[in-house]
């Protein structure tokens, strides 16, 4: 296991010049003005925060920071904290402000761009070009000459791009931006409710309510192990669809054993002329299986594998183009993803490589994270943290949710924050057959068809000392087995099933 960067152990005295410029940087009055392209309809700015919070007058990282107002006076403010680890915010706000500031009118939307990604001083590498070979993401081959170039960027101060100084950039923009009297709420989702636990450590009297969407359970969840979760949440889905009329009918009473002969025949070479290898094949259902929309593809692609008409294979070859196509990563961190990661997020002792492999490979639905990060997680100069393993005590109010069919922040390990946190204004919610991003993956019946997390989260907003209202749950759309308009999208214009070929009824 690579040896951890050891931070050093305090600073020399600082001269007065120095005492004089931090002075200046606390004091002085952030501007904001307008945005990059991709953050229509906002106002940024960039805050010089110290690289090393226990230096505070060292040298400086730059922080970027994109708002959308509400036009209400003194309206609560509402930071988002975006997953991965790696995320910069940006897709969030290209993909939900608009959504958001629709659920929310009253409330002004902040999305900080994690140190680290975007133009918070974002790490990156050659391999994560888009010409590269692997597009934006990073093939094995490729992740040692991007540490190579990280190292010789930054030495040992990459281990100061972590989660303890995220939580404290954090702090630190929020007491210079709120108004006098204007409250404070935090959105955390998936590894942002990890970097929002750790913020409560240092500020755990600051906002005056977080929500948590898909918990991430310090000491149990782990990126060495991602591989291995998906198939657990995937079987559940199955057996809705065995519960379901038409998908029953096409997959049989047992659809995960049909699932898994499929995966079988395409090792052994049936359909080849389709594209889909093994690892393509888990890869792609566990992408589709993420989000509510695209999930009854991780049943259709397998039944269309196991056809294997002519119509099929044009369909899958469509689908492997379009959906594998490299793609703008808007500020995203492999690195930072990895450091923060193979630093926190990992299991203890470490995985071998062979462990991680085998992991994937035995999976019918994996990213196949590890696999592609094998052999760098033993080589990866790791920092160690104190804090990885605490639950912060919190007095704060609390809305924490997950769903029953979250294949990365799984129940079982996020309802295990209900044993920490069990104040009346501390309340956790279940979303039964959702799945990751409660709040964006919860659609309802409603007007509008409103996301049953954000109706909750904004209720939450706007008295978080009473308990949420969690009414929209019994207003969920059923779960749904086709998807016409995303078939066109993804096999051609011609196709308007998931699962039939042009022609069939």
């Amino acid at each position: 296991m690579a040896a951890g960067l050891c931070l050093a152990m305090g600073p020399s005295a600082p001269s007065l010049a120095q005492e004089d410029a931090a002075e200046r940087r606390r004091n002085e009055p952030i501007v904001w003005s307008p945005c990059p392209e991709s953050y229509e309809g906002a106002e940024c700015t960039t805050v010089a925060l110290p690289l090393d919070h226990h230096r505070p007058r060292g040298e400086t990282l730059p922080l970027f920071v994109a708002r959308k107002l509400s036009g209400v006076p003194n309206a609560p403010q509402l930071w988002i904290l975006d997953g991965g680890p790696g995320g910069s915010g940006q897709t969030l706000y290209l993909g939900r402000a608009a959504q958001l500031a629709a659920m929310m009118p009253g409330v002004d939307l902040y999305f900080p761009a994690h140190r680290g990604t975007g133009n918070s001083a974002g790490l990156t590498c050659a391999g994560e070009a888009l010409e590269s070979p692997n597009g934006g993401e990073l093939s094995p081959e490729e992740w040692p000459d991007c540490l190579a170039e990280v190292r010789a960027r930054w030495g040992e101060k990459l281990a100061h791009f972590n989660v303890t100084q995220a939580a404290m950039d954090l702090g630190t923009l929020i007491e210079r931006v709120r108004g006098r009297n204007q409250r404070v709420f935090l959105y955390g989702l998936s590894y942002g409710t990890y970097w929002a636990w750790r913020y409560l450590e240092f500020f755990p009297h600051q906002a005056d309510g977080v929500i948590q969407d898909s918990v991430v359970s310090p000491v149990e969840v782990f990126q060495s192990r991602s591989d291995l979760e998906f198939d657990p949440a995937a079987r559940g889905y199955a057996a809705l669809c065995a519960q379901d009329a038409d998908c029953r009918a096409r997959l049989g009473p047992d659809p995960w054993a049909r699932l898994q002969s499929i995966s079988s025949m395409v090792a052994r070479g049936h359909c080849a002329e389709a594209g889909f290898t093994p690892s393509l094949l888990r890869r792609s259902l566990a992408g589709l299986f993420m989000t509510w929309r695209t999930r009854v593809f991780s049943l259709a692609i397998p039944y269309r594998l196991e056809r294997c008409e002519p119509a099929d294979v044009q369909a899958l070859r469509n689908f492997l183009r379009i959906y594998f196509e490299p793609f703008e990563l808007y500020g995203f961190s492999h690195v930072l993803e990895a450091n923060i990661s193979f630093s926190e997020l990992w299991e203890s002792p470490a995985p071998s490589p062979a462990t991680l492999r085998q992991r994937a490979e035995s999976a019918l639905f994996s990213l196949d994270w590890g696999v592609d990060r094998a052999d760098i997680s033993a080589q990866w100069p790791t920092y160690s943290s104190r804090y990885a393993t605490r639950w912060p005590r919190v007095k704060v109010p609390l809305l924490m949710m997950n769903g029953t069919l979250d294949p990365m922040t799984t129940h079982e390990s996020a309802v295990v924050a209900t044993r920490h946190y069990r104040a009346p204004n501390q309340t956790f919610v279940t979303f039964p057959r959702v799945g990751h991003s409660v709040g964006f993956n919860s659609p309802t019946t409603l007007p509008g068809s409103p996301e049953c997390g954000l109706l909750v989260a904004a209720s939450f907003i706007q008295n978080p000392h009473a308990p949420p209202d969690t009414s929209c749950l019994a207003a969920m759309q059923p779960v749904p087995f086709e998807n016409r308009s995303r078939a066109r999208g993804f096999f051609g214009a011609a196709y308007t099933s998931a699962w039939d070929n042009p022609g069939v009824p």
